[in-house]
């Protein structure tokens, strides 16, 4: 979706010059485009899933409470359910403890930042930036690791760290599976409770997978000793960078089967700042929401996660900035996101988002109108999430080349595809309704990107060099497309 948004500002440069091409489209031509896969509200009953040799419950449900100390208990409670194996978890979080969490999240982008820095595919880097690079990532989980588990300022709150244990060590065995069991593997049982230990195993199975070397043994247990022995973060890094050049200088390099992380890391290092980057937000705004509900469902033998995100009356919450251009996506009242990952046959991953709440002014089915019955029925009615093209650079656009509308959103649909070891084609597409809009509403948002390239090898270095790029972007109304197409090459850089 980053690619749609960065590009807007040169569309509507471009359209000054008279390069933006549209034409007419035909009666009902829009249908197959703008069709929604799914109505989220036609899902069956939760459904409990089975990570490890844990039964996840099929319902979680996040409530805002103000009491530090409900929320604590709420915690440990939730813990004990979480052994008992409930069916639903529900956990009060207060908008301090949701505030501690937004800096964690925080804190742990910028340490993936640091490790992407270091070890991008595209350019080789050398010993002492790697290690500096990874150190300073520690460093700085470290310093917050410290602080939600043993801040003297909590007095006699009990920390968030020291609450989530169980939690935590469902969450770890989720990461280990969804990564081929190889991300966590080396952090035993006893230790997957902890945030520390998650947090520095993932930062170095990460750094080393993408630096081509097996991480060694014991390397975890010697970072952890230094983070717990020191709390001045200038001295500490100078510790661990000596540590990791050490360790890195006597790694063996990745074998075929250590090899088989570089997908999960990629992966890693290109989303999950920006994810850790969109959940910090509403842990900022924690305190305008009700409620925040997950549900596993399954359809066609595939996991579906739904996601019931209820907003207090007269509030709004808002992501934004999180990409040059960004369209703010603003979520008012009651609504239902449903995220399927892998839709078949075409395997792409697809978001609806469904407006309001269900008949009755209550969430779409009965059991989760009993759970979580909505903050202000009528408030909810009219929820949904906006797609609002606000600033400059999309009122330029407006202007000059697309007749862009805000609206709610109904549908994302991103696919991915690698047609050659070094070649990568991605199609992004937002199905919306325009407001205020006079006849058919629907409007459609499309960004392809393909990049042709070739593999280089290296010391310390294994990537992608890009040869061509090319990006289509298109707007849909029901009566015209408006495209423009822009291709790349080293020459015309």
């Amino acid at each position: 979706m980053k690619h749609v948004l960065t590009l807007a500002l040169l569309a509507a440069l471009a359209a000054s010059a008279g390069c933006i091409a549209s034409e007419r489209l035909e009666p009902g031509q829009l249908d197959r485009w703008t069709a929604l896969h799914q109505a989220p509200s036609t899902l069956g009953p939760p459904k409990a899933l089975t990570v490890g040799e844990r039964t996840v419950p099929a319902r979680w449900v996040f409530r805002q409470n103000p009491s530090l100390i409900w929320s604590a208990f709420s915690l440990v409670r939730a813990g004990d359910r979480l052994e008992e194996g409930a069916d639903e978890i529900e956990i009060l979080v207060s908008p301090a403890h949701a505030a501690a969490l937004a800096d964690l999240m925080a804190r742990g982008r910028e340490a993936l930042e640091d490790v992407a820095e270091v070890c991008e595919f595209e350019k080789p880097v050398d010993r002492r930036r790697w290690a500096e690079g990874v150190a300073a990532a520690l460093a700085g989980l470290g310093d917050v690791v410290r602080q939600v588990t043993a801040d003297p300022a909590a007095a006699a709150e009990e920390p968030l760290g020291m609450s989530a244990g169980p939690i935590l060590h469902l969450l770890a065995q989720y990461l280990n599976q969804r990564t081929g069991v190889v991300l966590l593997d080396d952090v035993p049982a006893e230790d997957a409770g902890r945030l520390q230990a998650v947090l520095v195993q993932t930062v170095l199975r990460v750094g080393f997978a993408a630096a081509g070397h097996r991480q060694p043994d014991g390397l975890r247990e010697a970072i952890e000793a230094e983070l717990t022995r020191s709390d001045a973060v200038e001295p500490l890094q100078a510790r661990l960078q000596a540590l990791l050049t050490e360790a890195v200088e006597r790694a063996a390099p990745s074998t075929a089967s250590g090899s088989s992380l570089s997908g999960p890391v990629q992966m890693v290092l290109s989303y999950a700042p920006k994810a850790l980057q969109a959940m910090e937000m509403l842990a900022r705004q924690w305190d305008r929401m009700d409620h925040l509900a997950f549900t596993f469902h399954e359809v066609g033998g595939e996991t579906v996660v739904a996601v019931t995100l209820a907003v207090l009356p007269d509030k709004e919450v808002r992501l934004e900035d999180m990409v040059m251009f960004q369209p703010v996506l603003a979520m008012v009242g009651t609504s239902r996101i449903v995220i399927e990952p892998d839709l078949k046959p075409t395997g792409e991953t697809v978001i609806a988002f469904e407006p309001g709440a269900g008949p009755e002014g209550v969430p779409w089915n009965k059991d989760e109108a009993e759970a979580s019955p909505p903050a202000d029925a009528g408030n909810a009615a009219d929820g949904g999430v906006e797609l609002r093209f606000e600033g400059l650079a999309w009122g330029l656009a407006r202007l000059l080349a697309f007749p862009l509308a805000n609206g709610r959103l109904r549908e994302i649909r991103v696919s991915v595809g690698q047609p050659g070891r070094a070649d990568r084609l991605v199609n992004v597409a937002l199905v919306m309704e325009a407001d205020g809009a006079r006849g058919d509403p629907r409007r459609l948002l499309q960004f392809q990107d393909v990049r042709l390239g070739h593999i280089e090898r290296g010391p310390f270095h294994i990537g992608t060099v890009t040869d061509r790029t090319e990006q289509v972007f298109n707007y849909l109304t029901p009566q015209k497309r408006y495209t423009y197409t822009r291709t790349k090459t080293p020459e015309t850089e």
